[in-house]
């Protein structure tokens, strides 16, 4: 059986590659980002090509095809292996960083990832279901609209996408969770700047972002200041965003400020990957 790498082993990795390892061999695939506003849904699926070695370890590159079996939905976890293209696993982390979140089956040896978003957000979440859905990563059906009531009695009315579990999702939840008092606590992994491509970086955005005058705002109030000072100071050091952690309300928590300073330098980092309906986050950037 496929077993992928443990997340935490990046070291040599650009953030353009994906590994799994498999009966001794090792699967390396080293892509472009993709500016996924515009081309996304061309980007190929990946296979096994032909076995050579690098640095004295066995990889296999990869060449396209225009299908997968991850749409099997008779397919168990432990055969959804991948290899998963940089954009999948950039969707995915972008994602956990905001409203979604990963689970681990109960009943099963995977992971999957629970994706949802409200009804005003109905666009951007049929665009996600799309990107998922094209490549066999969940079911074609589109997602309904169902009802929520919250715990103030108010009506909420949202869509869910869920992904078909993967083993080699694993990772994934192993990095961003854990577990305390018997439930599974999401953190912001230490190796986060690893994999937060531009990518990454516009779909926590369109997640948690907002316009806060001539400047933007993250939502991070479920993490710890630590956490959120962590995230600002990675910030400034990949990218040269200036970004400080403000509180945001009264019990709360905090959320990250990005300077006025920093806007069109962040505007340049994330727009090209971001849905039109989703500039107005970015004001006049």
């Amino acid at each position: 059986m496929c077993q992928c790498l443990t997340w935490n082993n990046t070291e040599g990795l650009s953030l353009g590659s994906w590994v799994t390892k498999s009966s001794g061999v090792i699967t390396f695939l080293n892509v472009g980002l993709i500016r996924i506003s515009s081309d996304l849904f061309n980007t190929p699926i990946y296979k096994t090509k032909k076995v050579k070695t690098f640095n004295n370890i066995k990889y296999s590159t990869l060449s396209s095809s225009n299908s997968n079996n991850f749409g099997n939905t008779k397919l168990p976890s432990s055969k959804r292996i991948g290899p998963h293209n940089i954009d999948i696993i950039s969707l995915i982390i972008g994602s956990v960083l905001g409203y979604s979140h990963l689970e681990k089956r109960s009943q099963g040896v995977g992971t999957r990832v629970i994706f949802e978003q409200s009804s005003s957000n109905v666009e951007y979440l049929m665009w996600f279901y799309k990107i998922l859905a094209l490549r066999g990563y969940c079911s074609e059906i589109a997602p309904k609209l169902s009802k929520k009531i919250s715990t103030n009695n108010k009506i909420n009315y949202t869509y869910r996408v869920n992904s078909y579990t993967f083993t080699s999702f694993n990772w994934l939840h192993e990095m961003f969770y854990i577990k305390v008092n018997n439930r599974f606590v999401k953190i912001i992994p230490k190796n986060i700047f690893a994999w937060l491509t531009p990518l990454s970086l516009a779909i926590w955005f369109m997640d948690d972002g907002s316009k806060l005058k001539n400047s933007a705002r993250i939502a991070t109030n479920c993490f710890t200041i630590e956490e959120v000072t962590f995230l600002c100071e990675g910030l400034k050091k990949k990218y040269g965003i200036v970004a400080t952690p403000c509180k945001g309300g009264v019990g709360k928590g905090f959320i990250i400020y990005i300077h006025v300073e920093s806007m069109k330098l962040f505007s340049s980092i994330v727009k090209p990957h971001m849905i039109p309906s989703m500039y107005y986050k970015l004001g006049n950037y």
